[in-house]
């Protein structure tokens, strides 16, 4: 059959799932892996490094929209804690489960730092859907603290996740100095690009609208190539170049958003579907005790005994760190890391992908189901709607239409206040596009000949018969 055909079929069929798994009360992802479980038994990669470039590529495009949807200003209460738990809080995650793993399980040494170095992070893929999914609105910004933590420790997970493969390989390196290059690089490098990549988007005045979307494309993977040639972090390249890019003023930035959201979308299935093609069943038959007595103690020791010490300063009380423990997901970027274990040839590369396998599925089962019900039985979830939301949404919940009207010379609006234009109540003027810049409106703003007003209502035939406002 066409290749075109089963990649199709596939990508129908992901979605058609996401309406069983929401009326079971499972997260979506759950049925994208199982997905990819069924189709293990027909594909399989030859090569463990092509399922890692998959991965990769996956990966990238998920943290940079999450840095770009990320609002800097609706973070920056939670920035500190948030900070803190995404860099000390996965090392110390990291250690952790790593000793639990040598001295309780048995795992020799290095086999014991890599299974604690690809699990020590929390998985922005996971927490996204699910919050998005359960529709939850945490009270006290702990959403906003679960999305900045794990969109953000990605990176570290995957700093020690190469440290530790590279020594078990048999190299031998400063690992303080290679980290520090890691984050200094990668943190340089996914600033400079995103505010070069911001001056091309807002100077090019390109006349196709797509172009703005392809342009950005080429701009992040600029970034992550460009960051792991310099021996940077590409993935926190990405991350800081998202928000940069995201919390900048950027045309076209509601059209990329919703565009990015999308690709973002699409990866995350292709990621959870490629995961669950690289299951083992034998393996994880053989390792299935070890996963749940691991599993265990990453839900119900580690998780919350970090949580709690990384937020007690901050002043939050035991059930919101309880909450936020609760509900730091392993997912798709765990599973991701340990590809690169089974790339590097290591021999235990296989029963440590399986062993995270078997954490993080029963994560997103166990964890992403249970969230709601623990969020409200701690009376953490906000009834009133106080999270920012791009303006698609605003305009899906009043279904209003968004068109532009070019004012002509001579016309009716010309010199005349956005007020004193007489519109009807049910039309806004949200923004005047003049001379290639965007300008926010305000009672003072006077209408000029050539602008292009961008306009919201329920009706765009009501807006069509305003041919005397137009001129």
């Amino acid at each position: 059959m066409d290749i075109m055909i089963i990649v199709g079929i596939i990508l129908i069929i992901s979605v058609l799932s996401c309406k069983l798994t929401i009326k079971t009360g499972l997260p979506v992802l759950v049925g994208f892996i199982l997905i990819g479980i069924f189709l293990g038994n027909f594909i399989r990669f030859e090569e463990f490094s092509r399922a890692e470039e998959i991965c990769s590529i996956a990966l990238l495009f998920i943290i940079f929209t999450g840095g770009f949807q990320t609002n800097f200003k609706h973070v920056k209460p939670v920035l500190a804690v948030s900070s803190i738990m995404a860099s000390l809080g996965t090392f110390l995650t990291s250690g952790i489960a790593a000793l639990f793993a040598h001295f309780v399980l048995g795992l020799e040494m290095y086999a014991a730092l890599l299974l604690g170095a690809v699990i020590s992070c929390t998985d922005a893929a996971s927490v996204f859907s699910i919050l998005s999914s359960k529709k939850l609105n945490l009270k006290n910004n702990l959403g906003s603290i679960l999305e900045m933590e794990s969109g953000s420790n990605d990176p570290f997970a995957y700093m020690l996740t190469v440290v530790f493969i590279t020594l078990a390989s048999g190299g031998s390196q400063n690992v303080a100095v290679l980290l520090l290059m890691q984050i200094t690089i990668g943190a340089a490098v996914g600033f400079a690009i995103a505010k070069l990549g911001q001056r091309m988007l807002n100077r090019l005045r390109l006349e196709i609208d797509g172009l703005h979307a392809v342009l950005l494309g080429g701009v992040v993977l600029l970034i992550y190539g460009m960051a792991g040639a310099l021996g940077g972090n590409s993935f926190l390249a990405v991350y800081i170049g998202g928000m940069v890019l995201g919390n900048s003023k950027l045309v076209y930035k509601m059209y990329l958003s919703r565009l990015f959201g999308s690709l973002s979308m699409m990866m995350q299935i292709s990621l959870f579907i490629v995961l669950g093609v690289l299951w083992i069943p034998s393996t994880f038959i053989a390792v299935l005790p070890v996963g749940l007595a691991f599993a265990a103690f990453m839900f119900f020791v580690a998780r919350p005994a970090v949580v709690y010490l990384m937020m007690k300063p901050f002043k939050y009380t035991a059930k919101e760190a309880a909450l936020v423990s609760w509900a730091g997901f392993r997912g798709a970027a765990s599973i991701a890391f340990s590809t690169y274990i089974l790339s590097a040839g290591l021999p235990y590369g296989e029963y440590i992908f399986s062993v995270v396998f078997i954490v993080c599925l029963l994560s997103v089962i166990l964890q992403g189901s249970l969230l709601s019900p623990l969020a409200k039985r701690l009376d953490l979830v906000d009834p009133e709607e106080k999270k920012l939301k791009p303006i698609e949404d605003y305009v899906k919940e009043v279904h209003n239409e968004l068109l532009e009207l070019e004012i002509q010379p001579g016309s009716y609006a010309c010199g005349k206040g956005v007020l004193e234009t007489g519109l009807p109540e049910d039309i806004f003027v949200v923004m005047i596009k003049r001379g290639g810049k965007y300008i926010a409106p305000s009672e003072s703003t006077k209408i000029a000949e050539n602008d292009t007003l961008v306009i919201a209502c329920p009706d765009k035939n009501k807006i069509k018969a305003m041919s005397n406002f137009v001129g």
